[in-house]
């Protein structure tokens, strides 16, 4: 019966409220420090699906922020909870049900937006860049900018990415990458994605060093 009200509507209403106080309450406790700063005009954010919860409060170029969430149940819970942060969401992965997602991503930036993603998103595998963001960044002719942030105080959970759960009254450092041009053919798409993978690993060990967060090792 529990099951069956948290898939309803009013149930995943109540989750995304939940969740959002949680992330507001963490987001408010937390002493943050933001290194870096995202470019003028569109551009398309990056950041690995471990590292999601905080990125709502915390990210500071909305000019008219989108964020790319997966149609899955947990993906309609996600996008529930970062609306009462004023973010849209745009229907898609990287990897699955690209198509309409890439046309959605493609047209937020022609606009002059902003697009967040998650290049190893709904469901891994764990910190492999997906090719979607290249193929976008090149038809939109837009800049990927990658995106980590830690935490001092953290949980992770025992899911595919280990998703992180900050916890409250920490220190936070949220880091903003050099932004990687879009490549300019499809024979570039490959190097394109691993160097994006580079450097958000890159980001996430320096967030980590600074903040003292002991990450758990992939797979462990």
């Amino acid at each position: 019966m529990f099951k069956k009200f948290l898939k309803s509507e009013t149930g995943q209403s109540l989750v995304a409220r939940l969740a959002a106080g949680y992330i507001g309450f963490v987001h408010r406790t937390t002493r943050w420090t933001t290194l870096g700063a995202p470019p003028d005009g569109p551009f398309i954010g990056c950041f690995w699906h471990q590292r999601m919860l905080m990125l709502p409060p915390i990210w500071r170029a909305r000019r008219r922020l989108n964020m790319l969430i997966s149609s899955h149940r947990d993906g309609v819970l996600i996008s529930k909870t970062i609306a009462r942060f004023g973010v849209p969401t745009i229907v898609g992965s990287t990897n699955r049900g690209a198509t309409d997602a890439l046309r959605g991503l493609i047209a937020a930036l022609k606009r002059g937006e902003v697009v967040a993603v998650t290049p190893d998103g709904p469901r891994g595998p764990a910190r492999e860049a997906a090719q979607g963001v290249a193929a976008a960044a090149m038809l939109a002719r837009v800049a990927v900018v990658p995106v980590a942030y830690s935490v001092s105080r953290a949980k992770f959970l025992r899911s595919w990415d280990r998703f992180m759960v900050p916890l409250p009254f920490g220190r936070g450092v949220m880091i903003w990458g050099d932004a990687l041009p879009a490549p300019a053919t499809r024979a570039e798409v490959d190097a394109f994605s691993a160097a994006l993978k580079a450097r958000l690993d890159a980001l996430c060990e320096d967030a980590d060093r600074m903040t003292g967060l002991a990450a758990p090792e992939r797979g462990a």
